[in-house]
């Protein structure tokens, strides 16, 4: 794993926050090169793929501040660090999956919505998405998003699926896919009976789930651990419905009939956001609020959805993108996907959780 760390340096000129403030990004553009003289480097915890250095020339040129980072493979790492404190780190990119870990560690710091006016352009789904406030305090905002959900062969079940049951009926018996990882079969089995909270769920709940996954195993031809995996049974025709994630869809690129479903019961969604630290301090503080407000602009999304594939949650730089490339990450109508989700946390008992997978797996 890389990592370029790099120490906060200011120069020496008397701004003040409310000046920072006043070049904050709207739309993706400062509204004020005044910003630029404030702070010239900011430091972001994030992965090489949300980073390079086409996506950050926007805001470094518009705002005559440099964006450093410090690379990681999983979040807990920078976690690490800010604990022990002097990380030199002031944004985090943190999932809905781990953020619960990261502010219960108190590492992070509410965000000023005020210097993030572009906020009020995130797709509207991720307004209440569990995460991204704490105590009624805005923390994260979105940058990119997807959802997990049921995959089929249309060429052999012939008919559209829009219900978690398939997974679990006998007709496809022998050609069903399952996750082996995250717990996501449990979570999936949860979504099918109705638990309200996948996450979180009392002893009689994962029982329940427990039950019906093991009723389920007969059917089951394999617990799929790589993605790649789940998408080599889905071009053989080994499997004709499964649990999955999107790259699965590259098949139909190779002439195999895959769909995605959007089942009754929701989809399995995730999103990365960016958050403070506790090391952003005074106008580095701002001056991340509106790198941030960046991120949630007409720009980054578009550069980052063309070049990764992946799907902004600004609905500013979707509008931006060329026919095209919408259809390609499908995001023209977002709701599709984000409609009754279920959001992708941590489990409230992780222990539990493991306990009862390895139930199933040993049934």
């Amino acid at each position: 794993m890389t990592r370029e760390i790099s120490r906060l340096t200011r120069r020496d000129l008397l701004k003040t926050g409310a000046t920072v403030a006043a070049g904050a990004l709207i739309g993706g553009r400062l509204a004020s090169k005044a910003f630029a003289a404030s702070v010239s480097e900011i430091v972001w915890g994030t992965n090489e793929a949300y980073a390079r250095p086409k996506f950050l020339e926007p805001f470094e040129k518009e705002s005559g501040t440099t964006v450093k980072t410090e690379l990681f493979s999983d979040p807990a790492e920078v976690v690490t660090k800010l604990k022990a404190g002097g990380a030199g780190v002031h944004m985090l990119v943190d999932g809905c999956y781990h953020v619960e870990i990261s502010h219960a560690e108190g590492v992070l710091q509410p965000i000023d919505v005020a210097n993030v006016p572009n906020w009020a352009h995130v797709i509207d789904e991720f307004k209440d998405a569990e995460g991204l406030t704490f105590d009624g305090k805005q923390y994260g905002i979105p940058i990119v998003w997807g959802t997990n959900s049921m995959i089929y062969r249309y060429d052999d079940v012939g008919q559209e699926l829009a219900d978690i049951g398939a997974l679990f009926d006998k007709q496809f018996a022998g050609r069903i896919s399952m996750p082996n990882g995250l717990f996501e079969s449990l979570i999936v089995g949860a979504m099918y009976l109705g638990i309200k909270k996948p996450f979180a769920m009392t002893k009689d709940e994962m029982d329940s789930v427990v039950d019906l996954l093991i009723k389920q195993k007969p059917m089951v031809r394999t617990y799929w651990n790589d993605i790649g995996d789940l998408k080599n049974l889905m071009a053989t025709g080994e499997i004709v419905v499964g649990w999955g994630w999107q790259p699965v869809m590259e098949l139909r690129g190779t002439g195999v009939d895959v769909r995605w479903a959007h089942p009754k019961q929701g989809e399995l969604a995730w999103y990365d956001a960016n958050y403070l630290t506790k090391e952003a301090e005074g106008d580095v503080k701002t001056a991340c609020e509106a790198f941030t407000n960046y991120l949630a602009g007409d720009t980054y999304g578009r550069l980052l959805g063309d070049e990764t594939g992946y799907r902004t949650a600004s609905k500013l730089a979707i509008d931006t993108m060329s026919p095209d490339l919408q259809d390609k990450l499908e995001i023209k109508k977002p709701s599709l996907f984000l409609k009754g989700a279920t959001w992708f946390l941590s489990p409230s008992d992780p222990a539990a959780y493991q306990a009862a997978w390895d139930r199933v797996l040993n049934a």
